[in-house]
């Protein structure tokens, strides 16, 4: 199964349309196809964006770059204390 993606004229649309029409967000969700709880989701993110500007930067899920580069900082330590344990195991095993 693959995971839809919803544009952000969809999203403001969306919520826009949760905050000028009489029904619940749950009936809205459902005449739009989508779950409750994502609406719900997408109200909050637009609510804390301030003016709804930021509130979503593209389809999906924006990639937090801090948070890529820690991983990859992360790897490259795991890689280089690996060598250095390699390295440790072959010197303690030569003859003196």
């Amino acid at each position: 199964m693959t995971r839809r993606k919803y544009t952000q004229e969809f999203k403001e649309q969306a919520v826009k349309l949760t905050f000028t029409s009489h029904k619940s967000v749950q009936h809205i969700a459902n005449d739009l196809g989508i779950n409750a709880n994502m609406l719900r989701r997408w109200r909050r993110q637009y609510q804390a964006s301030g003016d709804g500007l930021v509130a979503f930067p593209g389809p999906g899920h924006a990639r937090d770059e801090e948070l890529l580069n820690l991983r990859k900082a992360l790897k490259q330590t795991e890689m280089e204390r690996d060598i250095l344990k390699k390295a440790v195991a072959f010197f303690a095993q030569q003859p003196k």
